[in-house]
């Protein structure tokens, strides 16, 4: 079980950063409809959410000891419930139940956490 639960959080590690290092490219810095301090205040939470998850997944899957992860878990979930508003505002649906999908997750990743 800790192994599966340290997994999902270098996963989303990952997926964090792919998903934005995307964006960026892609020119998330200069769309109109973002302000920049903004977008890089978004964006330092969602790399040290991304960092947390990391760091705690590792440590997780070295020894027993959740507590820095359930710290990013709780950053998670507050991703993962703020961020499908954007989308929803721009009628893109698809994102939306990614997030909806990536909540009941993070949910049940917690638990499984506080059951360790």
């Amino acid at each position: 079980m800790r192994l599966a639960i340290a997994s999902y959080w270098l996963l989303v590690s990952m997926l964090i950063t792919a998903w934005w290092g995307l964006d960026i490219r892609r020119g998330a810095l200069n769309r109109p409809d973002r302000r920049r301090a903004e977008i890089a205040i978004h964006l330092t939470a969602e790399f040290a959410t991304a960092a947390l998850l990391a760091v705690g997944g590792i440590v997780l899957w070295l020894t027993s000891a959740p507590c820095l992860a359930l710290v990013a878990l709780g950053m998670l979930l507050y991703t993962v419930i703020a961020s499908p508003g954007y989308f929803l505002a721009r009628r893109e649906i698809p994102p939306v139940v990614m997030f909806a999908v990536l909540t009941a997750a993070t949910v049940a990743a917690i638990v499984m956490t506080l059951a360790l």
